[in-house]
């Protein structure tokens, strides 16, 4: 489900933001992808510190081993599947179901489901085993993870 195959470099790069267009609806933001120069660690985790090539802004990215990035996979697929049942269960009790409270739980409780099983689903799309660390709260404004315009992230 993943846009790319998982090897021993992470397909995801990362983005520096080179221009914000705001518009009445959306606003539009242009991103300079730049590969990510980091190989994955056999095993485990390893934080990685990574220039920006275009304003060679420091930032520390976590690379996950490929093990580690395919279990995470796994587990996201298993949230969609658990998700998609449990809407899917709600919604067939809703419809045999007398009592008006219950019938309005289950189709509250299906609606939920649909939504969490939706967000695990979007999330397992984009998962490659590595995330940014950002060194504030704040984030790191104009750097973001972005796939390469290539795979038509």
């Amino acid at each position: 489900m993943s846009r790319r195959p998982l090897g021993p470099h992470p397909g995801i790069g990362y983005g520096h933001l080179v221009s914000t267009t705001p518009g009445a609806f959306v606003t539009k933001r242009e991103w300079l992808v730049h590969p990510l120069p980091v190989e994955r660690p056999e095993q485990g985790r390893q934080d990685r510190q990574v220039g920006c090539a275009t304003c060679d802004r420091k930032m520390t990215v976590r690379v996950s081993s490929l093990e580690r990035a395919r279990r995470r996979q796994q587990v996201l697929r298993m949230l969609v599947v658990a998700g998609a049942a449990v809407a899917v269960l709600c919604g067939l009790s809703a419809g045999v179901t007398d009592g008006e409270g219950l019938r309005l739980a289950l189709l509250f409780g299906m609606v939920i489901a649909a939504v969490v099983a939706f967000n695990f689903f979007m999330r397992l799309r984009l998962e490659d085993g590595v995330t940014m660390r950002w060194p504030t709260l704040t984030r790191m404004h104009g750097h973001m993870l972005r796939w390469p315009p290539d795979t038509g992230g």
